[in-house]
């Protein structure tokens, strides 16, 4: 050169550079040729490992990073080089990282198994993307070199940031593959450590990683669906939860320790799970359906978590992401009539073996003389599995349904389907809570028949579950007056077979009708089944236990002001029934007294004997008896 010093030059030899060439396309090559190719891959690979451990320790950070920068560009480059024996770990748990996402999430099995032949076709590849991930044989005077020279996932980084580059002229797909490759290694790392407490290296990792890995999803060119649900694969700790929270007599206080902390650290990287599909669904429009789905799939419990962080997501999601915009809540809406139409699907898949499992129950209870008097509680262990899983998108649709009524429509249809009885049974288990919430928040009265409006026929048992929810024995006062008028008006425009008003759907507010009209409705209640009059009878004396042996009088007899009907006054009154008058047979009119007197816990001796009595003094006064006052005594 011209400062004397040498020259150094490098010439590519042109028998290297055909033999290279053909083993490229493929071409058949001597053995010699053949030979040196395997040759140069193993040097490739003993290279690439050499720069990738000395980029990982070294002292200086740009160093470091220059390092990364190379081994990213090599690892994209060498396609079908293998893993020197150094690094090779980092291949194989890469590798096993994806086989246990595929298992886990079949949604995205057919993504995962691209990234898994990816992972086997380019091991240079998943070595760097798991390299960080797994313990090393460093001496511990180094670890804080190491700790401070570069972030756990840069040079995972580096890798999707090359492979982003090379999808614009390459494989479109290459930087998805790596993308799902390099969650999966961090869920993967997080559950050994979860599988191996007492491991501090293999926690502190996963810890590190769980907590840069909404950092570096953020910073990501752009994410997938398949990645997000195994984002979301990191909330599956409720067996973590479960066995560490359970307290062995053995147990010493360093592993109950160690068993607390491990508890901690799963929730804290499950709870970071969360946050990501929070950033997601608010800074990347294009993917906010897919982290909302995500989120409200671990809300709902199709998605396995722990109650805590279950609860978490519901809270998220009625929180944080529902109120965020209408784009925001309407996706939420969105995700949620899904994973009520999942819970649809499974009610009606078991209904069968529900079925069956409910009939052997029931010949069990009633060969030792049992009977459940709730008609909503599980009849067996299958029914009560069932009930749980499809309970909590039950809650979570009730709740939406609270800000946006229009809601309760998709619930009764999904719950009237046919076979979908473990659904039914569900909503009709948490309806009080619906009711009483959209009560307070729209108005009894206005609720009452904006939710009649939406229902059709089939959907009436709901629909009168509702109506019955939305007044209950709990409420001193009686209904309103609002509310009877709506009750009358949706029993006005909902005729029964016989083309007249249907009277189930006044039966929850009888209690605040005046006696006097109640008497009225009287023949229509005899008239119909014993069950439809147990409920009426039921209704009208709920809020007058205290007057339950009382005849009432009215205060003014100008004025009619005595709301509802005690057990005393029905007794009295069904016994004065006019059969003929109210055209039914006399057979009827007796059987509805003896309906009445089975049930003795409502109509005992006192009451009855009370009626009996007030019949007594009128029949004194100069009125005649009932038929039915002999057969009573």
């Amino acid at each position: 050169g011209e400062d004397g010093r040498p020259v150094l030059t490098f010439k590519m030899s042109s028998s290297v550079l055909d033999a290279g060439m053909k083993i490229a396309q493929g071409e058949k090559v001597k053995d010699t040729e053949k030979a040196f190719a395997e040759q140069s891959k193993l040097a490739s690979s003993m290279a690439f490992s050499r720069v990738l451990m000395s980029s990982s320790t070294a002292r200086s950070s740009a160093v470091a990073d220059f390092g990364k920068q190379i081994a990213a560009r090599l690892a994209l480059t060498l396609e079908g080089v293998k893993a020197a024996s150094e690094i090779e770990r980092s291949h194989v748990m890469a590798v096993e990282a994806v086989e246990s996402s595929i298992k886990k999430n079949a949604e995205s099995e057919e993504e995962l198994a691209g990234a898994l032949e990816f992972a086997l076709e380019n091991p240079l590849v998943s070595s760097s993307l798991a390299y960080d991930l797994i313990p090393k044989d460093i001496p511990t005077d180094e670890i804080e070199v190491i700790n401070s020279a570069a972030s756990t996932s840069a040079l995972a980084m580096r890798i999707l940031n090359e492979a982003y580059v090379c999808s614009f002229n390459e494989d479109k797909a290459k930087y998805e593959k790596c993308l799902d490759l390099f969650v999966s290694s961090v869920v993967n790392a997080c559950d050994l450590s979860n599988q191996n407490p007492k491991d501090n290296e293999r926690k502190r990792i996963a810890n590190a990683a769980a907590s840069s890995l909404p950092h570096q999803l953020g910073a990501a060119p752009f994410l997938t669906p398949s990645s997000l649900n195994l984002v979301s694969s990191l909330c599956d700790i409720d067996e973590v939860v479960k066995k560490f929270s359970t307290k062995t007599p053995s147990q010493t206080i360093a592993e109950a320790a160690a068993a607390r902390t491990a508890k901690a650290a799963a929730e804290k990287r499950a709870t970071a799970a969360l946050l990501i599909l929070r950033d997601v669904a608010f800074q990347r429009d294009a993917l906010r359906g897919s982290a909302v789905d995500c989120a409200v799939a671990i809300a709902s419990g199709r998605l396995p978590a722990s109650a805590q962080i279950e609860d978490k997501a519901l809270k998220l999601v009625m929180n944080v992401i529902f109120p965020k915009n209408v784009d925001c809540s309407d996706k939420v809406i969105s995700s949620a009539a899904k994973e009520l139409e999942f819970a649809t699907r499974f009610a009606i898949e078991n209904h069968e073996k529900i079925k069956k499992a409910n009939e052997s129950s029931a010949r069990k209870k009633e060969k030792h003389g049992y009977n459940s008097k709730s008609a909503l509680a599980p009849q067996s262990d299958e029914e009560k599995q069932a009930l749980d899983r499809v309970r909590k998108p039950v809650v979570l649709v009730m709740a939406l349904a609270v800000r946006r009524p229009e809601i309760i429509k998709a619930i009764m249809e999904n719950g009237c389907r046919d076979g979908a009885d473990v659904l039914a049974k569900a909503i009709k288990t948490n309806m009080p809570k619906l009711a009483r919430a959209a009560a307070t928040k729209h108005g009894a009265a206005k609720i009452a028949v904006q939710v009649a409006d939406m229902a059709s026929e089939k959907e009436a048992p709901l629909l009168i579950c509702f109506l019955d929810n939305l007044v209950t024995a709990a409420d001193k006062s009686v209904p309103s007056p609002e509310l009877i008028d709506a009750c009358q008006e949706i029993q006005k425009a909902r005729l029964d077979a016989d083309g007249k008003p249907d009277i189930r759907y006044i039966m929850p507010v009888v209690s605040g009708i005046q006696r006097v009209e109640l008497l009225k409705e009287l023949p229509v209640f005899v008239k119909g089944s014993d069950e439809i009059l147990k409920t009426a009878l039921h209704r009208m004396s709920e809020r007058l236990g205290r007057y339950a042996m009382i005849f009432r009088d009215e205060p003014d007899p100008s004025e009619n002001t005595l709301r509802g009907m005690s057990s005393c006054e029905q007794m009295v009154y069904l016994h004065q029934l006019d059969f003929h008058a109210i055209g039914i047979p006399q057979k009827r009119y007796l059987d509805v007294i003896r309906v009445c007197l089975e049930d003795d816990e409502v109509f005992n001796d006192r009451v009855v004997q009370a009626a009996l009595d007030y019949i007594s003094g009128k029949f004194l006064e100069g009125e005649s008896l009932p038929l039915a006052y002999m057969r009573t005594i």
